[in-house]
């Protein structure tokens, strides 16, 4: 079964102090089976979003790989101009905001500035919670922005029966099934959400790709639905659909 991985990220990883580079990504691709994978840099998300959105501009259109670009809410004006060199290209898919404010989710007023200058690329935009707050934040930014698609990564973490709540209720809010591992989470989210709002997506290499194709593949939904989330909702939010078809 092929895999859309939206969630990779590449550079050096805090947590180890090793580096993940085009090579050990195109290794895990093979692997598993991901045909297309979009990638964000860990120092454009910890420190220098500039330099590190330069380092997935090597990466972005080359064989499956697609990038997403990583913007910080304590520097609007910085991050529009950067937003403005990319994602003009069909290689970058997405945005990814990241909050001024140090462990803290992302918030409506912070982002706004961003987001309306956003608007004009219609793309996707990528939002990370682990917590109820940051799920919360979330659906009051998609709400406040009902024209964007927003893609909610890690599901929630341990929120992520918050996380289906608000994606049942905000029909631009796409999720993104890492995070916790709880057994039922993907089941509930299909029978409330619906497989063709949720995407496969690694967290590679902080997580190998093994822990969420497992968590995917060994849900109580059917073969039909585990194949829209490793690959057709994602095919569909980020335009890749139609062009296949017309091949």
């Amino acid at each position: 079964m092929a895999i859309v991985d939206v969630r990779v990220q590449v550079g050096t990883i805090p947590i180890w102090g090793t580096q993940f580079a085009e090579m050990h990504l195109r290794r895990m691709m093979e692997k598993y089976g991901i045909n297309r994978c979009i990638v964000s840099s860990t120092k454009a998300s910890s420190c220098d979003f500039a330099s590190g959105n330069d380092e997935i501009s090597q990466l972005a259109g080359k064989g499956g790989i697609y990038g997403c670009a990583v913007v910080n809410t304590q520097y609007p004006p910085q991050s529009i101009e950067d937003m403005r060199k990319r994602m003009s290209s069909p290689a970058f898919v997405a945005v990814l905001i990241r909050s001024g404010s140090p462990n803290k989710p992302v918030t409506l007023d912070e982002c706004s500035d961003i987001l309306n200058a956003f608007r004009r690329y219609a793309k996707v935009v990528m939002v990370e919670a682990s917590s109820r707050e940051g799920v919360l934040a979330a659906e009051e930014i998609a709400r406040a922005f009902g024209g964007l698609k927003f893609v909610l990564l890690s599901m929630g973490g341990t929120a992520w029966r918050t996380a289906i709540d608000v994606a049942d209720r905000t029909l631009n809010l796409v999720l993104e099934v890492s995070g916790s591992l709880n057994p039922d989470k993907i089941r509930l989210a299909v029978e409330r959400v619906g497989a063709h709002r949720m995407v496969f997506g690694s967290n590679m290499p902080i997580y190998d790709p093994a822990v969420t194709v497992g968590l995917v593949d060994g849900a109580d939904i059917t073969d039909a639905d585990k194949r829209m989330i490793f690959e057709g909702t994602a095919k569909r939010l980020f335009g890749w659909a139609p062009r296949e078809s017309e091949e």
